[in-house]
């Protein structure tokens, strides 16, 4: 009888890697997975355009990665003539839901990587600061199969860059936050992935402390995570024995 490894047999084993406890992935959806930035730019312009608001004046690119109540009380201190946030709120989601429905095309590299991590048996979770109406939209053009657990923003209470979203997708996969890769490409983003405990690659260029920066998805590998959980878990016991 072959000695025992001290490998979980539940643990799927990649070459060059070695895990003895689960693993998972965890996604930021917008800028992640998708680029919904565009939608949101012509959703806002025509909703707040319409109250008085100069384009140039609407700039999506500071909302990345921020709760969504934020972010409305934020445009809506823009308006000449306000509104209540709910109301913002259902313009804009029913201009982008009208064209979310019909299908969005994902980031390059986003589908082959989703469908490597489930032949490999990773489990992935959907982290989203967008409300479960957005959400649910997306998830058809992604295939809402990858995704044992998905965490959208209106069911938190603090959302990114608090640490909530993360803690609660990885305590919903049932595996530590440590063994959890966030993968984002915002700074409140990677601030709420790394706050959690996380491993945290950002898809995009940033100033925040990150396990590994790539220009996009094309650049990650199943086993390229891997190695970033075992390294992870190889610090956290140097650290432990010590």
């Amino acid at each position: 009888m072959a000695p025992p490894s001290g490998k979980d047999e539940g643990v799927p084993q990649l070459p060059g890697v070695v895990l003895t406890a689960p693993w998972a992935v965890l996604f930021d959806m917008d800028g992640t997975l998708v680029d919904t930035e565009v939608l949101l730019h012509e959703a806002l312009s025509a909703v707040l355009g319409a109250s008085g608001v100069p384009t140039e004046e609407i700039r999506p690119e500071e909302l990345r990665g921020r709760g969504v109540a934020e972010n409305l009380a934020r445009l809506n201190a823009l308006a000449r003539a306000p509104m209540t946030t709910q109301e913002l709120y259902d313009r804009v989601s029913s201009r982008m839901l009208d064209r979310l429905r019909p299908g969005i095309t994902p980031l390059p590299g986003a589908v082959g990587l989703l469908r490597s991590l489930r032949r490999a048996r990773v489990p992935c979770a959907l982290v989203s600061s967008s409300y479960r109406a957005m959400v649910d939209a997306v998830l058809p053009s992604l295939g809402a199969a990858e995704f044992a657990v998905t965490v959208a923003g209106d069911e938190v209470r603090h959302p990114k860059p608090d640490p909530e979203s993360y803690r609660t997708a990885a305590a919903r996969l049932g595996i530590a936050p440590g063994n959890c890769v966030v993968v984002e490409d915002s700074s409140a983003g990677l601030r709420s992935g790394r706050a959690a405990g996380c491993v945290t690659v950002s898809v995009a260029p940033t100033a925040e402390p990150v396990d590994l920066g790539v220009r996009g998805l094309s650049g990650l590998t199943v086993e390229r995570l891997a190695r970033l959980v075992d390294t992870g878990a190889a610090r956290t016991s140097h650290r432990a024995a010590g």
